[in-house]
């Protein structure tokens, strides 16, 4: 049998890694010369799955769902009353009940079919099986909370009590928009009493919503509806399919909402979509997965006995945040795959200062023309990635010759009149904190200076802002 030799083992290595470098560079061209339509969407399905992994480590996301699992746990019971409450005005005050009955029958469902089987006689001293599945446990968690919601009086509570409630429900809105908002690197917050509006918007309309959603679904299920569906759809078992589907439908949209609002940044409605499908298959996939693999229920029964129901249902929360972050990764992935950075890239310092004369001036020629530059103007215009464009903003914002606009989106408008504003001061606030590497790179800065000494900018029109960079006077 023959050995490898080093050499040979150093060869193959190289080759590896030259390997590795063509298929890096591949699925990170931003220009691809001409490819065909099933090579640009692999090339685009890669770096999506790439952005997902990478952004899934970068943020922590594991760490934020157990965060937010303790954060639903302090602000169920409150967000539950609140909502019992809503739909109790409506006449409909068990419905919230009734659903998550319905929710966790219809997961258990294709397991207990599949698993019947001939009834075994119970033995005496023997414990009985109720209670021994993870479906059991989540009717008795189920039960238990909404025991404490129906106990919950806002008569005895009081003011305080009152208040007490809502910012527990306002903690745990707030945290999942910070969520939301460091997945989606947006800087900005939304005001106090921007954030109390929405989210007491949201504490009336979800419980309504689901109201309806039930109401819509009784509907559907009505035999004469069911008949006249299969009597128009070409096969009769599309019909039944489709009820089955709607609780996905449902999920899907919810989380497609959540992802395209709460984040304080615009969210396409299409990546926001696929992150709500995505989100909302793998939510009833981990969750009959769950429910019918009975995962820890054996161990958590042997060890905590009857308590066991609430590790279960804390394990059920963390996996159900950490399917709802994911949706929400995939979204960010669809929307910022043509421009995102990677770590390994660098911004150079002449693409700084090319891209801030270039964003001085299509800023400066929005004005001209009463509109509002925004990022995503701006990445529509400038074909760089959409990374190097927020540095280079957040640098002008910060040496003063773009002011920010608050607003959902944020906007930019130059600080300074185009003939108050000096090509050399801009070269200056770009490249004067970078330490020339020699001799010969300080000279080449200081003629930068020295030959722009004196001159002004002039704004292009706005018509001719698709990217050139304004005169000089």
């Amino acid at each position: 049998m023959s050995v490898a030799t080093p050499s040979v083992l150093a060869s193959m290595a190289a080759r590896l890694r030259c390997l590795g470098r063509r298929v890096s560079d591949w699925i990170w061209l931003n220009h691809a010369p001409a490819e065909n339509g099933l090579a640009r969407w692999a090339r685009a399905l890669v770096r999506v799955l790439i952005i997902v992994g990478k952004e899934f480590h970068l943020d922590r996301i594991p760490m934020r769902a157990s965060a937010l699992t303790f954060t639903v746990v302090l602000a169920m019971v409150p967000l539950l009353a609140l909502g019992t409450s809503v739909l109790k005005g409506l006449g409909a005050g068990g419905q919230m009940r009734q659903a998550a009955y319905a929710f966790i029958e219809q997961l258990d469902a294709p397991h207990e079919l599949a698993s019947a089987g001939p009834v075994v006689p119970a033995v005496v001293g023997r414990e009985p099986a109720v209670g021994r599945n993870l479906s059991s446990h989540l009717h008795r968690a189920v039960d238990q909370v909404f025991d404490y919601v129906d106990q919950t009086n806002f008569a005895a509570l009081g003011f305080f009590g009152i208040c007490g409630l809502l910012l527990a429900v306002v903690a745990l809105l707030n945290s999942i928009e910070e969520a939301m908002n460091c997945i989606w690197k947006a800087d900005r917050r939304r005001s106090m009493g921007r954030k109390i509006l929405d989210y007491f918007a949201v504490m009336i309309l979800l419980p309504v919503a689901l109201n309806l959603a039930l109401a819509t679904e009784a509907v559907l299920r009505s035999p004469r509806l069911f008949g006249w569906l299969q009597g128009v759809l070409p096969m009769p078992w599309l019909g039944g399919f489709l009820l089955h589907r709607l609780p996905l439908v449902v999920v899907a949209v919810t989380f497609s909402l959540l992802y395209r609002f709460l984040p304080n940044t615009r969210v396409r409605l299409l990546p926001a979509l696929v992150g709500g499908l995505v989100g909302g298959v793998g939510w009833f996939v981990v969750q009959s997965l769950y429910v019918g693999l009975q995962i820890g229920v054996a161990n958590y029964n042997a060890i905590y006995g009857s308590f066991a129901t609430l590790p279960l249902f804390l394990l059920w929360l963390y996996v159900d945040w950490l399917v709802f972050l994911l949706g929400a990764e995939v979204a960010y992935a669809i929307q910022e795959w043509p421009d995102y950075v990677r770590e390994e890239q660098r911004l150079l310092p002449s693409l700084r200062l090319a891209l801030a004369f270039t964003i001085l001036a299509a800023a400066g020629a929005d004005m001209h023309g009463r509109t509002v530059t925004t990022f995503h103007s701006l990445a529509e215009r400038i074909r760089q990635p959409g990374g190097f464009i927020r540095l280079v903003l957040d640098e002008l914002v910060r040496t003063g010759l773009l002011r920010r606009i608050d607003g959902r989106e944020p906007g930019y408008a130059p600080a300074k009149l185009g003939d108050e504003l000096q090509p050399a001061v801009v070269v200056d606030l770009i490249l004067g904190h970078e330490v020339a590497a020699s001799d010969l790179a300080r000279t080449a800065l200081a003629g930068a200076k020295t030959a722009l000494a004196g001159k002004t900018m002039v704004w292009p029109a706005p018509a001719g802002a698709s990217g050139e960079e304004g005169r000089l006077r």
